[in-house]
């Protein structure tokens, strides 16, 4: 009888604790349809993920949830999917015990009003108010773009601009508000905004006076990773590009033990950069192990993490992922930054010496093993050059320089009446590649040397990789001199064609 009691005290306790954590945000809205979507994210660093769905009935919804470790939430609450809303959000910040209620009048959602005893609420809610009657403007101009999605380009243009205008007049509002209010959190959000438009807008009228906000802060809050990704924003570091030494820092692994990638230099290196809440990065994780396995003689794969530090060995709980698996632990403020990197996943090749081979963004299935076999293959390829009789023949020749991984230079055949070039073609399976039917040759001293034929592919037609991702064909131009040592293969000027620079003819 003891131990029962005992068990039911326990119990007790715990659930009491439980409802100790508990915040709940209730909803009652106007002008808006009876089974509308709600639905509830939760913010973490640079990851949004669904939490909860509710849909309102008689102008209400309600969402209950226990408050995370932090002791402090940053949620969004959108409608998706459903034209009579901007495509926004209301911001809300719940802690612990906090009774929040959601009021609203009409489907101007980023401006419904909150009402909460949360300090940062309040706070977030004096800019919000600040710029309230712009706000309900931007959001009247983003329903009106959502319905002209089909509508002539001149047309969303026109509103994109109006939607500009706007978004700067907010700025100005934030700015001469942010010159009277402390330095917090809720501030250094509007600051990151700020700097976002700094970086990203080349057309943004306040650099100055986002610079004078930056210098408001204190050494402590620019240390902070929202600060050092202001820092970052404002001051752009030097960004290494292809045929750079690789750019290093302390990285850490989920026991806390250092590494650098200096540490594995010797192999190639494939750096991944990503993060839990990107779709195709969490895709791309089972071909990445293959290709760990397929090339571990020669490569290691480095995932970088750009999640806060517990998102990050949540996620990793969850993904088997038997490579390295390291953060810099400064989200997209540390190497993210060093590397450009603006999408994720993006990935980073680097040669066992230490210089930075390919940079690219995205995935598809398929696509990281074929740049392997691009790259990685193609090393142990050497250029060689036999004759047969008076065809000159140029295995794998080496090149100055390429705008595309899609097309490597196999062999050129080289006779009296010809110059064959056969090309490898890898891309992402069933999709499709073109040559232009203007492509040429230009040899070292200018000469221009039209197509005569192709073989395997129709010039200007559209080409259908094959499930294996790989493809051969060759194009046949006119003669080259024969004292050329070197060609350009070019398709224009245009910085979307093809252009594989210094083909090289002798060793």
């Amino acid at each position: 009888m003891k131990k029962l009691l005992f068990g039911s005290l326990l119990l007790m306790g715990y659930m009491g604790a439980q409802a100790q954590q508990e915040y709940t945000i209730e909803g009652k809205v106007e002008g808006v349809k009876d089974g509308t979507l709600i639905s509830l994210f939760l913010l973490d660093g640079n990851v949004r993920s669904t939490v909860a769905l509710d849909s309102i009935q008689n102008g209400t919804f309600f969402f209950k949830r226990n408050a995370g470790e932090s002791g402090m939430d940053k949620l969004s609450l959108m409608c998706t999917r459903n034209d009579d809303f901007p495509s926004m959000s209301l911001e809300i910040y719940a802690t612990p015990n906090a009774r929040i209620k959601v009021t609203g009048t009409n489907t101007l959602i980023h401006t419904w009003k909150v009402d909460s005893p949360v300090k940062e609420q309040i706070e977030h809610n004096r800019f919000i108010e600040n710029s309230r009657d712009l706000w309900d403007e931007y959001q009247r101009l983003s329903i009106k773009a959502r319905s002209l999605r089909s509508a002539p380009e001149a047309e969303r243009k026109a509103i994109r601009a109006k939607e500009d205008s706007i978004s700067a007049l907010i700025s100005k509002r934030e700015m001469q508000l942010m010159q009277e209010l402390p330095v917090s959190n809720i501030w250094m959000d509007r600051l990151y905004r700020l700097s976002m438009s700094v970086k990203y807008n080349p057309n943004f009228s306040y650099k100055d006076e986002t610079l004078a906000l930056y210098n408001r802060m204190n050494e402590a809050q620019k240390a902070s990773i929202k600060g050092q990704e202001i820092t970052v924003n404002i001051f752009p570091p030097v960004v290494v590009k292809e045929g750079d030494e690789m750019a290093d820092t302390e990285l850490y692994d989920l026991d806390g033990k250092i590494h650098h990638l200096t540490d594995f230099k010797g192999k190639y290196i494939l750096l991944d950069f990503w993060s839990s809440g990107c779709g195709p990065c969490i895709m791309a994780l089972p071909e990445m192990k293959e290709i760990q396995e397929q090339y571990k003689e020669c490569l290691t794969v480095v995932s970088l993490s750009s999640d806060t530090k517990s998102r990050w060995k949540a996620a990793s709980a969850k993904h088997e992922m038997t490579w390295q698996n390291l953060s810099d632990l400064k989200q997209s403020a540390g190497l993210y930054a060093k590397y450009g990197v603006n999408g994720i996943p993006n990935y980073v090749l680097i040669s066992p010496e230490g210089k930075i081979m390919k940079m690219w963004s995205g995935y598809g299935k398929g696509s990281l093993k074929l740049k392997m076999r691009r790259y990685l293959d193609a090393t142990k390829r050497e250029m060689s050059i036999t004759r047969q009789g008076n065809t000159k023949v140029v295995n794998y020749p080496t090149s100055e320089s390429t705008n595309t991984d899609i097309l490597e230079v196999k062999q050129v055949e080289l006779t009296d009446t010809a110059t064959i070039v056969h090309f490898n073609a890898y891309y992402i399976p069933k999709y499709w590649i073109r040559v232009s039917p203007n492509c040429k040759l230009v040899d070292d001293k200018g000469g221009i040397y039209a197509l005569k034929k192709a073989d395997g592919i129709k010039p200007g037609e559209h080409f259908y990789l094959p499930e294996s991702g790989e493809a051969e064909f060759s194009l046949t131009f006119e003669p080259l001199s024969t004292s050329v040592q070197s060609f350009n293969f070019t398709e224009g000027t245009e910085k979307k064609d093809w252009q594989i620079n210094g083909i090289k003819l002798k060793k």
